[in-house]
């Protein structure tokens, strides 16, 4: 049987942590659970207490979701775990979902990244933002193979997770599953989305304006550092994606001001570019 190292962030996350950790005990696949918590106010570590929990490390602050998960990462890394299932502390996983993507990873191990099919808080509908990953991507008879899809519920593998290192502290909160799905990438690895497993995510279905605007200037730079672009495509990439997403923001939200956003965001990057040209160069961070 192989070796499963379950990592949760949590901050603030008493709404939905005794949920998330019900299921995972009741988890057909025996895991042993890694959480760091990011300095939560609320009673998040008074009801982890409840629980047989492998791993609890409490930050002093709030170090981000990528920091916060390399934390547990690095440890489980030095353990000999052959899987790493990171989940989101708002996100509720079924009975078989573990063992399902074991399984499917164990017959794919050119994957370096497989997803579960993320439903909404009461499992009805295929998460909003979930769709569009789904629509971007290739689908064949089990799976659908992307080029990104976001890290509230990814298996990792070993081979994987030592290739590509870690999460890159240049993105503290959002860009930083992205950016690590483009090295995955650059690695030759492939990103897939379970078929038939469902897990739900409990967050709000619609993006505000501010909130879409801030991840698309992320995505911007998520450009810029992608290994998988020279220095010339990188620029090209991501000018294109300012007028496209200055289009969709117009067509969405009636909003001409966003594409100003944008524009500053290139302009900006675009001055950094030798330096972050730099940092796409190394092979992977913080391993």
């Amino acid at each position: 049987m192989k070796k499963i190292a379950v990592i949760i962030v949590t901050y603030n996350g008493e709404k939905w942590i005794t949920k998330c950790m019900d299921c995972l005990l009741a988890s057909t696949y025996p895991a042993d659970v890694f959480v760091v918590d990011n300095c939560s106010t609320d009673s998040t570590l008074s009801l982890l207490k409840a629980y047989d929990i492998f791993d609890l490390e409490v930050s002093r602050s709030n170090l981000g979701f990528g920091a916060a998960n390399n934390v547990a990462l690095k440890k489980a890394l030095k353990l000999n775990y052959d899987y790493f299932f990171l989940i989101n502390q708002d996100l509720y996983i079924q009975k078989d979902t573990i063992e399902k993507l074991i399984e499917f990873s164990d017959i794919h191990p050119e994957a370096g990244i497989i997803a579960p099919v993320q439903y909404d808080g009461d499992g009805r509908e295929v998460d909003a933002n979930f769709k569009q990953y789904i629509t971007l991507s290739q689908e064949k008879k089990d799976d659908y193979e992307t080029s990104f899809v976001n890290a509230a519920a990814w298996l990792i593998s070993r081979q994987c997770l030592q290739t590509t290192g870690g999460f890159s502290s240049m993105f503290p909160h959002y860009g930083e599953d992205r950016d690590f799905c483009n090295r995955v990438k650059y690695h030759g690895f492939y990103i897939l989305i379970k078929k038939d497993t469902h897990v739900m995510h409990d967050r709000l279905q619609k993006m505000s304006l501010e909130k879409a605007i801030k991840l698309s200037k992320i995505k911007l730079l998520t450009i810029f550092l992608n290994p998988n672009f020279s220095k010339n495509k990188s620029i090209m990439t991501a000018l294109v994606n300012v007028f496209g997403m200055g289009k969709y923001f117009m067509k969405k939200y009636y909003s001409a001001s966003a594409f100003l956003h944008f524009v500053q965001e290139f302009i900006r990057l675009y001055k950094q570019r030798d330096v972050l040209e730099a940092e796409k160069r190394k092979s992977h961070a913080l391993f």
